[in-house]
């Protein structure tokens, strides 16, 4: 029996199957058929409706029409019993009513109905040429009016009352025909509907089918966009909205506990963009995704770590009992994140700036972030580690980054005011007292501060990695002014500061030959400025760019020589053309007229070394007549400082040159013309005081 009972088991089941196969497919013929007969009753019924109404239109026009020429007649007849301007009129304004209509009627396209009415046109504007001619008749009580009237101008109204009352009675019954028609479409269209309408309802079940189906996929994509929406697609870590839902959530809890306070603290990624920049992005991402874990890992299952953008992290921790607890948690992270980072291009070192606040619910949200940030740029200024929210010493730091927000507003909306300006300080040539080139120095015409110096904003620049976007800005500007210059027939080489990140943006070689070629100006015109330290960062990557910018004309300077204590060895393979001394090195150097102190030893060696290098050398700082002589009895090449002139204005360079070229000039003649006078000891002296 189990057999038997097991084959008509698969039998109707096998049945079922076809069955079900059967009916899908019968369902979906007769959804085809009626969507295929509503869609072609539909056409059909638009089609249908817009010829009614065009027929309608039609009609409407020509009985506008046969009735205006009826009225031309009567005011005709009128005027013949009865002479005045005021019938004139009226005839002239019903006569432009039936041409009006005739013409709309052309308008409308329809073919035929444009030839009938053109023919009534040209018909109507007979008949009127000719009552116009009766009537100038009937105004000058001319006899032969009654002729005209009998043989010309009645025969031309009746020939044409006959032809416009058959066309428009004609289009009347041609316009109640289609509406007939199109009554019947719908009334068929309706029943067909009907019919198909009783086969849908067998397919109501499978659509409901399909419904809650589709409603299940969207609360599931609802539900992802909300994850979406709330985390940081790379890391999956809630993200600065989701964060800022659960500090409040934590703030408000803590005011119902007098024993926890809540602790946030903000990470920023120390090297993060020298790794983007070596190793690629993927190797970034690689360096954020482990980076999220680490501090995931760190902070336990009570803490909340989320991603705020970029190489930015934020920690929660919504009960610590006191701020040494939040420290040693802190600590822990900064050293997770100092271990090394395998990734897939190599190995990867990093560290983390981490400040922490805390805070109960008398602190918003937004309070306690920005005391953690001000916290964490105080650590990154001290070069990395944990740092705690001080209010008194944080001040500054909150103060930086109103400075720093004001800086990326004016970059991202590329200054359109112009705050962002460079002074030019010349520098002359030794030999001849010649002012041959310019240093371009950024100043900021802050609406509220006034004018600040660089000291003021570049350090957070730098630190804020807006430092390569505000170099290009600058060099932008330089490139265009010294372009200027050059067309006005004075042709200043312009030396422009670029930043230490620079040289490893891979952008940044690109971006200054782009400047250059679209500002026209020749390439040896533009010399950029690096401090040596600057250089040894990286030098493989530093030395590629430099031979890439040297290639095509535009010279290098290694800036503030004698600060970094570089390697000499790393120093002879960069592709400089210039030594700049540093000022430290300068200010003294005209107070020992036997030039034996260690600042003058180390100007002479400099000197010397860059001259066998190759280099021209150039002093900045030189705030005195007597160090600009005793640079040049050192064969120094150029000197920039004080003494000469201070950084001006574009528009104030040609007049602050002519100055220094006239200090200059007046004291090396003064010491040529004292050199045969007496010893050489303590002439500097005696010419400048």
């Amino acid at each position: 029996m189990v057999r038997p009972l097991r084959g008509a088991l698969r039998t109707r089941v096998t049945g079922f199957v076809r069955r079900g196969a059967v009916t899908i497919a019968a369902l979906a013929a007769v959804l085809l058929a009626l969507a295929a007969y509503v869609l072609h009753g539909t056409l059909h019924t638009t089609r249908a409706t817009e010829e009614q109404q065009q027929a309608l239109v039609v009609a409407a026009l020509f009985t506008e029409a046969r009735i205006a020429i009826a009225m031309e007649e009567v005011n005709l007849r009128h005027y013949q019993v009865e002479p005045s301007v005021a019938i004139k009129q009226r005839f002239d304004k019903v006569a432009a009513n039936a041409d009006r209509a005739l013409t709309d009627v052309i308008a409308t396209g329809v073919a035929q109905a444009g030839v009938d009415a053109k023919r009534l046109r040209e018909q109507q504007a007979a008949y009127r040429d000719l009552a116009e001619h009766l009537m100038v008749l009937v105004a000058d009580s001319d006899p032969r009016q009654a002729q005209l009237d009998r043989l010309e101008v009645t025969p031309a109204f009746y020939s044409l009352q006959d032809d416009v009352d058959d066309v428009a009675r004609a289009y009347h019954d041609s316009a109640q025909q289609q509406v007939s028609a199109l009554r019947r479409t719908q009334g068929q269209l309706l029943a067909g509907t009907a019919v198909g309408f009783a086969a849908g309802l067998a397919l109501v079940g499978m659509i409901m089918r399909l419904v809650l189906g589709y409603q299940r996929r969207l609360l599931a994509q609802a539900d992802e966009s909300r994850h979406q929406a709330l985390h940081d697609p790379l890391t999956g870590l809630p993200n600065r909205n989701l964060f800022g839902l659960r500090l409040d959530e934590a703030l408000r809890a803590a005011a119902t506990d007098n024993g926890h306070q809540v602790a946030l603290m903000v990470v920023d990624l120390d090297g993060f963009k020298a790794v983007n920049d070596t190793l690629g992005h993927h190797a970034g991402d690689q360096v954020l995704l482990e980076a999220g874990r680490r501090l995931s890992a760190a902070a336990g299952d009570e803490g909340i770590v989320a991603r705020l953008g970029g190489d930015e992290f934020a920690v929660l921790l919504p009960r610590v009992p006191d701020l040494g607890t939040a420290t040693v948690l802190a600590e822990r992270m900064v050293a997770d994140l100092r271990r090394n980072f395998v990734l897939d291009e190599g190995p990867a070192a990093i560290s983390g700036s981490l400040g922490i606040a805390l805070g109960r619910a008398e602190l918003s949200g937004a309070d306690l972030f920005r005391n953690a940030d001000g916290a964490m740029y105080r650590a990154k200024a001290g070069g990395g580690g944990v740092t705690v929210f001080d209010a008194l010493a944080d001040t500054c730091t909150q103060d930086r980054m109103q400075l720093l927000a004001e800086l990326r507003g004016l970059l991202d909306d590329g200054d359109p005011q112009g705050r962002l300006r460079l002074h030019y300080q010349p520098q002359v040539r030794l030999s001849d007292g010649t002012v041959t080139s310019v240093e371009a120095l950024v100043r900021w015409e802050h609406p509220e501060r006034g004018l600040l110096p660089p000291a003021e904003f570049l350090t957070i620049a730098e630190s804020s990695g807006l430092e390569v976007r505000l170099t290009c800005h600058l060099l932008a500007l330089a490139v265009r002014q010294a372009a200027t210059w050059a067309q006005a027939g004075t042709p200043y080489c312009v030396a422009v500061n670029v930043s230490p990140g620079c040289l490893i943006d891979r952008d940044f070689v690109p971006t200054v030959l782009a400047a250059v070629s679209a500002a026209g100006l020749s390439p040896q015109l533009l010399r950029l400025e690096l401090t040596e330290t600057s250089i040894m960062a990286d030098p493989a990557s530093t030395v590629r760019a430099l031979c890439a910018i040297r290639d095509h004309g535009i010279s290098v300077s290694v800036d503030d020589f004698g600060t970094g204590f570089s390697s000499l060895a790393q120093l002879r393979h960069v592709p400089a053309d210039e030594l700049k001394i540093d000022r430290m090195f300068i200010k003294d150097l005209g107070k020992d007229p036997a030039e034996r102190t260690p600042d003058a030893v180390m100007v002479r060696s400099a000197v010397d070394l860059g001259h066998n290098l190759g280099l021209s050398v150039v002093a900045e700082g030189v705030e005195d007549i007597s160090a600009l002589l005793h640079l040049r009895d050192m064969t120094c090449d150029y000197a920039q400082g004080y003494a000469l002139s201070r950084p001006v204005p574009a528009d104030d360079l040609p007049e602050a040159c002519a100055r220094a070229e006239h200090t200059a000039r007046t004291a090396i003649a003064a010491v040529e013309s004292t050199d045969r006078e007496g010893p050489r000891i303590g002439r500097h002296r005696a010419l400048v005081g």
